[in-house]
């Protein structure tokens, strides 16, 4: 008897009771999440089915569903993304976050939990799901209102809080420490990490792309990128930090590529299949008595999370500038948890930090809020009119007040828009000299320093680590000066030039600590010292324009990789501060009456009060379509208006595909009969007969050759024709080719075909 291996039959289980489940709670109208945790409870062996033999294997897929489903998150996201959320979404997201990491924490210390525990909860009650939201918006029919592109902004920011999160407690539970000076120094390991991989996978990852783009197919890009992934993954794990924060690298590095929209679709089957095996295992370890003895901390952390979120939502947006009503529409939208709670409360159970209970009491909590979700978002208009009839009149015009000085134009001011770039700038400056001093100082000059013993290892090792750092160093002291900014800055007699000079300043001291931090340790050789520097100022004598060439090729190179996808798109309305316009994007369904008409036809401003600013078919945008365009079927189109309109022409372009009309076409043969009525009949005039509805394939004569069916070719006796249509019309066809009783035969062909 054949031997099958438990990882095979545990798979097939896995997916059998899965599919079943997702079936159901489609059939149900819930997110398919909750269906793949039911079907791990079905799995576990708690229930009636066997379970799984070994949970080993379903760990492992776990983990790769985890890497997957991190890595098509980061192709969702982007630091242009990030930058574009804009400041209502950062600051509600900062409110959201520390109020309910603050929350959660206390209601975990008022239940009796450790602080682990309590730490834990915090993180994983703060962070709202982008599933669960995206799914109960498109069954609602919201994703084009203006305030779910604010939810959105919320969640990216929320997302990567996540990571940064997660990153954080692996590093700090897992070495035990939590002294001051190892966060400092973990955090800037990771700050460094992040950037140094950053810049160096924007300036290769895309031109490499680029170069094989001939040679791309679905096959080969899902390959390249599921590799590159997995490569990341290495590197992250190899440098101290988990695997999912690999992915998410890589798939923010992808997420700037023209590809990425392609590779997104064709790891979509990949990241569902192992996802849903990760979401399989969350119900596994989910055990129902211990749900049934926690079931009071179960209903309070509810309570906390719609309360709260709510809350802290309302209040970040609020604060932000938003009105009343969009406040509580977005904010009454994050009110739940989801995968990345799952993912915390497995990662505190792997690393054996947090108690056995938390992880069933999330999965419990995430269920529930779950199920509230789309009955939350619905009660939000009735709670924004008794809101805004209970409080005061004078509190109605303090907040229409403050909405509206925020929502106004602001042409910011020349040096705060130079301060912001050039501390940005000095930032990513300093972290990344400071990762060249701290790699140079652990490992280069000890390694060098072991090979050269005494003042010519320590030269070597301080003159090269100077020289690498040299276009770091030009690019903070001098490159970034934004001259567009600070020439007319200099030249206004009315703006004080000390803050100029003082920035100037700062950047050549930061310059200089750096230079110095790096040669300190041979302050007790200084006439060595001073040959170090002297040879320093020949090799940048002799090799500067070599450097900074390299230095601008390299940032030339950098900067057209970043903004390679934004090249080829619409410049999007997020800091547009119309108080009533905004973009959405939607997708021209196939049943679309719009389908097939130009744009001049439409007359779309007219009709709907919309503009059409861009079209992507295929791999083709059209921004600003001109009114000889047609739309056609799958073509995603940005446009512009109020919610009203944007929902009114919403319900003409998104239109649900109905059931196919006829059945698939089939092919018959038969043969023409010594009587038949077809004798003597041209193609053209049978295919007249037959109003469109058949095709004449082949005509094969009695003496064996073969005749093309051209439309002047007439039927013979014996005629071996083959014929192409739906069944019922040929069946039709056939009968009416008889013999027929004596009377006008043809014109009983056509009575026939008109029954049809």
């Amino acid at each position: 008897m054949t031997h099958l291996d438990p990882i095979i039959s545990d798979l097939a289980l896995i997916l059998a009771v899965a599919g079943v489940t997702t079936l159901l709670f489609k059939w149900l109208k819930q997110p398919v999440v909750l269906g793949y945790i039911v079907a791990g409870f079905l799995c576990s062996g708690n229930f009636l089915l066997q379970g799984v033999s070994n949970m080993g294997n379903v760990d492992i897929w776990a983990e790769i569903g985890i890497i997957f489903l991190l890595f098509s998150l980061g192709l969702e996201f982007s630091f242009k993304k990030l930058m574009n959320v804009g400041g209502p979404a950062l600051m509600t997201a900062l409110v959201v976050i520390v109020g309910m990491m603050c929350s959660g924490f206390m209601a975990g210390r008022a239940l009796g939990w450790t602080s682990t525990d309590s730490i834990f909860l915090g993180g994983m009650l703060s962070m709202s799901s982008t599933t669960i939201i995206i799914k109960a918006f498109d069954d609602l029919g919201l994703r084009s209102q203006k305030f779910t592109s604010l939810v959105f902004g919320v969640l990216v920011v929320e997302d990567l809080f996540a990571v940064v999160l997660m990153v954080m407690l692996s590093t700090l539970f897992v070495q035990r420490a939590v002294e001051h000076v190892v966060i400092a120094e973990q955090l800037f390991k990771l700050i460094f990490f992040l950037i140094l991989w950053f810049v160096v996978g924007i300036y290769l990852i895309p031109t490499f792309l680029k170069k094989i783009r001939k040679f791309l197919n679905q096959e080969t890009l899902l390959v390249i990128s599921l590799g590159l992934c997995l490569i990341m993954v290495v590197l992250a794990t190899y440098a101290g930090f988990s695997s999912a924060l690999g992915a998410f690298i890589m798939g923010s590095i992808l997420a700037g590529t023209v590809q990425a929209e392609s590779i997104e679709k064709v790891i979509a089957p990949v990241k569902d299949l192992f996802g849903a095996v990760f979401f399989v295992s969350v119900g596994m370890l989910v055990e129902p008595a211990m749900l049934v003895q926690y079931i009071v901390p179960i209903v309070f952390l509810t309570v906390v999370v719609i309360v709260g979120q709510i809350f802290y939502g309302t209040l970040g947006f609020l604060v932000s500038g938003q009105n009343l009503k969009i406040a509580l529409q977005s904010s009454f939208s994050l009110a739940q948890i989801g995968e990345f709670a799952f993912i915390i409360a497995s990662l505190g159970l792997s690393m054996g930090v947090t108690s056995s209970f938390l992880y069933p009491v999330a999965v419990a909590v995430s269920v529930v809020t779950t199920f509230t979700t789309p009955f939350i978002i619905r009660l939000s208009d009735p709670a924004y009119h008794r809101i805004n009839r209970l409080i005061p009149k004078r509190m109605k015009a303090l907040l229409a007040r403050y909405s509206a000085g925020s929502q106004t134009v602001n042409s910011e001011r020349e040096w705060m828009s130079l301060l912001k770039k050039s501390l940005l700038n000095m930032f990513i400056y300093c972290v990344l000299l400071g990762g060249v001093v701290w790699i140079s100082s652990s490992y280069y000059s000890p390694f060098v320093e072991e090979r050269f013993e005494g003042f010519a290892g320590k030269l070597i090792a301080t003159t090269t680590t100077i020289l690498f750092m040299t276009p770091l160093l030009w690019g903070l002291a001098v490159r970034h000066l934004n001259r567009r900014l600070f020439v007319p800055l200099w030249n206004d007699p009315r703006f004080n030039h000390g803050l100029l000079v003082s920035l100037i300043v700062l950047r050549i001291l930061l310059a200089l600590m750096f230079v110095l931090t790096v040669v300190a340790h041979l302050s007790s050789y200084r006439w060595g010292a001073l040959m170090a520097f002297a040879i320093l100022l020949l090799l940048l004598a002799l090799f500067w324009r070599r450097i900074k060439r390299g230095y601008l090729r390299f940032e030339q190179r950098f900067f057209t990789n970043l903004n390679e996808k934004d090249a080829s798109t619409v410049v999007t309305t997020g800091n547009y501060r119309a108080k009533f316009l905004h973009m959405a994007k939607m997708t021209v369904s196939a049943d679309s009456p719009l389908v097939g008409r130009c744009f001049r036809e439409l007359d779309l401003r007219l009709r709907y009060g919309v503009t059409v600013v861009s079209v992507l078919r295929g791999s083709h945008r059209y921004n600003a379509p001109g009114a000889s365009m047609v739309l056609m079927p799958s073509d995603e189109i940005s446009v512009v208006g109020t919610d009203a309109q944007l929902s009114q022409f919403a319900s003409k372009v998104e239109v649900p595909l109905s059931p196919v009309d006829r059945e698939e076409a089939t092919m018959q043969k038969f043969s023409v009969g010594e009587h038949s009525v077809l004798i003597g009949m041209t193609v053209s005039q049978f295919g007249m007969m037959c109003r469109g509805a058949c095709l004449i394939i082949g005509i094969e004569r009695s003496d064996g050759s073969y005749v093309r069916p051209l439309g002047l070719v007439r039927f013979q006796p014996y005629d071996m024709v083959w014929i192409a249509g739906d069944r019922e019309t040929i069946e039709q066809v056939l009968v009416g080719t008889k013999p027929p009783v004596p009377k006008t035969e043809k014109k009983l062909v056509r009575r026939i075909l008109r029954k049809k």
